[in-house]
């Protein structure tokens, strides 16, 4: 199949969404650079990684009383590609979210959870493609095979930052206001496992 789209050249969004429609659930497809690339099966600990990070992002809203929405990721416009649908693991809307769309524009906050098949290559991109979403504020990478979480700010320009590389680090979204240890983030996976086993 990919080997005909490729054939046919570089995919617009609107082609991209249609074969997307046709895919069986489950599936999930992003288009990179006109080129529509599925994503591998996630592991165990990449989805309780994603759990926990919007778990935190809900306790935070509910905290503050604040306006912003967390969300699982979906496919997102990047001006920085017109031929590109990438789709982070976890994102916070700025606004309370109206009709439903498969395709959003806007993203205070995105989350990625790092894994084997994200190569230095394929974040650089990544952090380059969601920099340019107007309203974003902050990018956050989540390893899932190390204790690593590593934000990115519009304010710092999308500059390399220092990475948090323990437990008892404090992850701070001052864009939304609130803060979260690492421990909930890698809460019931072997990296944030106690001494009890907690």
């Amino acid at each position: 199949m990919q080997e005909t789209l490729a054939a046919k050249g570089p995919m617009t969004i609107e082609e991209f969404l249609a074969f997307y429609e046709e895919r069986p659930d489950g599936e999930k497809w992003e288009l990179i650079e006109g080129e529509p690339v599925m994503s591998p099966s996630p592991t165990d600990w990449h989805q309780v990684i994603a759990l926990n990070i919007g778990t935190a992002l809900a306790n935070g809203r509910v905290a503050t009383g604040a306006s912003w929405i967390p969300a699982l990721g979906v496919s997102t416009r990047v001006p920085a590609s017109l031929r590109s649908l990438p789709e982070p693991d976890m994102m916070v809307f700025e606004h309370p979210l109206g009709a439903r769309r498969s395709v959003k524009e806007d993203a205070l906050v995105l989350f990625e959870v790092l894994s084997d098949s994200n190569t230095a290559k394929d974040q650089a991109w990544r952090r380059r493609m969601y920099a340019s979403i107007p309203n974003c504020r902050h990018y956050v990478t989540v390893d899932s095979r190390e204790v690593a979480v590593v934000r990115y700010d519009a304010e710092a320009r999308w500059s390399d930052a220092p990475a948090l590389l323990r437990l008892d680090d404090t992850l701070s979204l001052p864009a939304l206001g609130i803060a979260f240890p690492l421990a909930d983030i890698y809460r019931w996976t072997p990296l944030g496992l106690s001494k009890e086993g907690k």
